[in-house]
């Protein structure tokens, strides 16, 4: 047998022992990315327990990340939370995202759910199991569309994926979501009402009032209303969307109610105020604030108008700020943040809606000046009427959506 052969038959030999080798766990290419709070004890011990044995019977590698210690991790975990859109009442503070995303594990689900999902020949393109730990009672499973759907802890996972694989077609794109777009409505009418505020309206009146008095050109004066506007809405929105970023480092469901619980609050607060005079608490822009915005606003300038806007999309807060920060809550507990981003870009469109119609009217100064006759007379009862709305908005979201 010449040297050639035997290499040959060596070669072969070696890719033989090669195949028959057992594969390791890595070699499937499977992670399960698990995020957990390191001072949690029985987080630790379901991972390094229960959990870990799973993932190693079904060949998962596994990636601890630890989000106390470390905030790049629950930065990481919140922008994977919005990115899925997995809705705050079915998040954890342990969670497993396996084959990226795929299978979510919320808290503790029983073992043989896990087990029949990593085993399972066909799944959906994203399921969620939750079932948080001291839950005997049993496991929720969504496979974001659809109704959420509740099990007892005996009961296998296969019932839910059959149920989802027969009725799938006539589903909505998202059971939760759509929970979330039944808040569209209330956005809309709450920021139209909360735009129905005699602050924005009184200053931007005057300022168009007080433009005309200098005989500024209608065309400059309509481009001044303009920006005026938007640096409201940028502010505004920009306050906002500062405020939604926080909310979803908050979880929990109880954070809509409370927003819903707020928007009654001080919806009855400007109530109360129209009814009776002398009532304490009033939600209005402080004195030292409309002096400011008046500085800037006899300035009668581009750049000056730029300022006027922006002080007032904040100095507006004690005015309207209440129902705002009471729409974020419903939020931050009802949605994720991009679709949270989408509704704070409507809710501003609405806020600023009167303010682009009395621009409008406005920019004829004998209607001018019966609007703001009629804003003096009566800012008592709009308060009132927009008060009043909130507080029913308030109270259906609290009942119906919530």
């Amino acid at each position: 047998m010449n040297m050639k052969k035997l290499r040959l038959i060596a070669i072969t030999l070696f890719v033989l022992l090669l195949s028959a080798l057992p594969v390791n766990a890595d070699s499937t290419g499977r992670q399960a990315v698990i995020y957990y709070n390191e001072a949690c004890d029985e987080c630790a011990t379901y991972i390094n327990g229960e959990l870990q044995e799973i993932l190693q019977a079904n060949q998962v590698q596994m990636v601890r990340k630890d989000y106390i210690n470390q905030r790049e991790n629950r930065k990481e975990l919140n922008q994977k939370n919005d990115s899925l859109g997995v809705p705050l009442e079915l998040q954890s503070h342990l969670v497993t995202f396996i084959d990226e995303g795929q299978i979510i594990l919320q808290g503790e689900p029983p073992r043989r759910v896990v087990e029949g999902l990593l085993s399972a020949q066909e799944l959906p393109d994203r399921i969620l199991i939750y079932s948080e730990e001291g839950e005997e009672d049993g496991y929720k499973a969504w496979a974001f569309a659809g109704p959420v759907q509740s099990y007892g802890v005996n009961e296998p996972v296969t019932t839910y994926l059959t149920w989802y694989q027969a009725n799938q077609a006539s589903f909505e794109s998202s059971g939760i979501a759509s929970s979330a777009s039944r808040l569209l409505p209330a956005v809309l009418l709450t920021g139209l009402v909360d735009g129905i505020n005699p602050c924005a309206m009184a200053i931007l009146l005057f300022f168009i009032t007080f433009l005309f008095t200098i005989r500024k050109a209608r065309a400059a004066i309509a481009r001044m209303g303009l920006v005026y506007i938007a640096c409201v809405y940028i502010v505004y929105f920009l306050v906002g969307l500062g405020l939604l970023r926080a909310t979803s480092l908050v979880q929990g469901h109880w954070l809509g109610q409370v927003g819903a619980g707020l928007l009654i609050l001080f919806g009855l607060t400007n109530l109360l105020g129209a009814i009776f005079p002398k009532f304490p608490i009033r939600l209005e822009l402080p004195e030292i604030g409309k002096e400011g915005l008046k500085n800037w606003m006899y300035r009668a300038t581009l750049p000056a108008t730029i300022v006027l806007g922006t002080l007032m999309g904040l100095e507006s807060f004690p005015c309207s700020g209440g129902p705002y920060v009471a729409i974020l809550g419903l939020l931050g507990s009802q949605t994720g943040f991009w679709e949270g981003f989408g509704y704070l870009a409507l809710y501003n469109l609405m806020f600023i809606m009167p303010l682009v119609i009395i621009l409008i009217l406005a920019l004829n100064p004998v209607m001018g000046a019966k609007i703001q006759a009629w804003e003096r007379a009566s800012s008592h009862k709009v308060r009132g009427i927009t008060g009043g709305v909130m507080a029913l908005i308030g109270l259906v979201l609290l009942i119906w959506v919530l």
